[in-house]
């Protein structure tokens, strides 16, 4: 399997795990912080439903301009509390990445290799910023389990 099909895997599972590590979920769980400076499962699935067409743009960009710069995208430091049900947020997740999916899925081999600059890291290519994509989503599936575990062990 190319890395390429790796990657358009690993972004297209995304929503399914979200769906899958959610079934069992409390709706006021999910909108619980479990301390004030924390960040609520709702808050992390609003993050990367807004993040989500800030990295298309990115991608659209390498693939239009001649080796574009990238700004770093500042994270939020809590997103404001959004009191959505739980599957309107996963589903507001699962319709932007279906977004990206299909501009990728768009995409030519040659688009893979074209170079962009980024802010931070220099010098990268459009496979990178898709990879960084993948890492973005394992970051806040990690982050999601341990506001689960949290939960979980105040309710104990």
């Amino acid at each position: 399997m190319s890395k390429r099909a790796v990657l358009l895997d690993a972004l297209a599972s995304m929503p399914k795990d979200l769906g899958f590590m959610l079934r069992r979920a409390e709706e006021t769980a999910v909108h619980h912080r479990p301390t004030p400076q924390d960040w609520s499962i709702a808050d992390v699935l609003v993050h990367l439903a807004a993040i989500e067409p800030l990295y298309l743009a990115r991608l659209q960009k390498i693939v239009a301009e001649e080796r574009p710069f990238l700004p770093y995208l500042h994270p939020e430091t809590k997103p404001e509390p959004d009191p959505r049900p739980l599957a309107e947020l996963v589903t507001a997740v699962g319709e932007a990445r279906q977004q990206t999916l299909t501009f990728l899925h768009a995409c030519k081999a040659g688009d893979w290799q074209r170079p962009a600059v980024h802010e931070t890291l220099g010098d990268t290519k459009f496979r990178f910023v898709v990879q960084l994509l993948v890492d973005h989503d394992t970051e806040h599936l990690n982050q999601i389990i341990q506001i689960q575990e949290k939960l979980k062990s105040q309710k104990t």
